[in-house]
């Protein structure tokens, strides 16, 4: 459902939009990304099957990914983030609502 989000651990900062979007000559590094990203949604996905209860799988798994971020690059970095998660959520199902 998204792009690639590079995060330097170095820096503490997320990267400019443009880096998020994947556009580095590194594709072996893009793809492991990816196939992490995909295998953990799976994953997820599975468990909201299992235990009938989504809510409860993205409450907990949104608290985990969120509290880990804020100890790695700080508040701003990521409710800038959480923003552009929720930003890119919004876009799909406007996109799907104007799909006939």
């Amino acid at each position: 459902m998204g792009s690639v989000i590079y995060l330097n651990k170095e820096k503490k900062e997320l990267p400019d939009e443009i880096e998020a979007l994947g556009l580095s000559d590194n594709t072996n590094e893009q793809e492991r990304l990816e196939s992490i990203r995909d295998g953990v949604e799976s994953m997820l996905t599975l468990i909201s099957g299992i235990r009938k209860d989504p809510e409860a799988v993205a409450l907990s798994s949104a608290r985990f990914g969120i509290m880990h971020m804020c100890q790695l690059y700080g508040r701003a970095e990521t409710m800038a983030f959480v923003s552009r998660c929720i930003d890119t959520v919004e876009m799909a199902e406007d996109v799907l609502k104007d799909t006939p």
